[in-house]
């Protein structure tokens, strides 16, 4: 009869372990360590741990958590990585449905920043007799560096 009821408290017990649904890897301290001391070296092992838990959800069959490839693919964007980043927000779309609307809106993003820019010409009144810009003159005058 004692054998019995440690066999039942087993399965009952085994039943109730919680199930790991998604592996986060260190992403919570490596995003708190790039928050507290933003450097590079931060920023770089962020970037690893994101790639690291996107490799190993993979290695353990498990899903990759929500948003992680989109963070990733934001910090490729910030690269100027547009193929990654594309890439990685196209993979969220299609892991979460419900991202479309973000993830097409980074992706034409990313996609207008892959294309080559078109270099404008200065206007004529920013511009001295030799033909080159004129730096002397008023700020309002030259040509604008945003795009």
């Amino acid at each position: 009869m004692k054998l019995v009821c440690c066999v039942i408290l087993v399965f009952l017990l085994s039943g109730c372990a919680p199930k790991q649904i998604y592996f986060l890897g260190d992403y919570s301290e490596t995003l708190y360590g790039h928050e507290k001391d933003p450097s590079e070296e931060t920023f770089l092992l962020h970037k690893q741990g994101l790639e690291h838990i996107i490799t190993e959800s993979e290695t353990r069959a498990l899903p990759i958590p929500p948003g992680i490839c989109a963070e990733l693919g934001y910090i490729y964007l910030k690269m100027n990585d547009s193929k990654r980043a594309i890439a990685l927000f196209s993979r969220e779309k299609q892991i979460f449905p419900e991202s479309t609307v973000l993830m097409d809106r980074l992706i034409q993003k990313a996609t207008a920043e892959e294309q080559p820019e078109t270099s404008e010409e200065p206007p004529e009144s920013a511009m001295n007799e030799s033909g080159s810009v004129d730096m002397q003159q008023n700020p309002e005058q030259l040509p604008s560096l945003e795009q």
